[in-house]
């Protein structure tokens, strides 16, 4: 499988995944981040400054990403672990486009305009077919 295959897998078909970094403190932490766009060059994700989340991106760049999805007999796992760099407001518009939790997300359109853009660009992925038995690795701007 072509990582262009496992990437369209992570941003059409599970939409959204969970995110886990650390805190100034070594804590982790995870939460559940929408897939804005996913393809060879990364992952392209969003998120306010008022948050944790962006404080954690700030502090460490180093991030690790599992999308699951269960379709009838299949089950998908994608993991990516890797590094992140911020895009300020850099294809914003592209990561807003397919994303319908934005307006539950940041119903003021403020808020909204206050996002910024993260790439994954850097890191190394996991994909395996729970169900099938197919496993992948692949690499992300390496």
């Amino acid at each position: 499988m072509k990582i262009q295959d496992i990437m369209k897998i992570l941003e059409k078909d599970m939409k959204v995944a969970i995110f886990s970094t650390v805190d100034e403190d070594g804590q982790p932490h995870a939460r559940p981040i929408n897939i804005g766009v996913a393809n060879e060059d990364g992952v392209f994700f969003m998120t306010s400054p008022k948050t944790n989340f962006y404080k954690q991106l700030q502090g460490n760049p180093k991030i690790a990403i599992t999308g699951f999805l269960e379709e009838d007999y299949l089950i998908q796992v994608i993991r990516i672990e890797g590094t992140i760099r911020k895009l300020g407001k850099d294809k914003l518009q592209e990561v807003l486009a397919d994303n319908p939790y934005i307006d539950q997300v940041y119903p003021d359109e403020a808020d909204r305009q206050s996002v910024q853009v993260f790439q994954l660009y850097e890191g190394e992925g996991f994909y395996h077919s729970l169900t099938q038995g197919h496993k992948y690795t692949f690499e992300i701007g390496k």
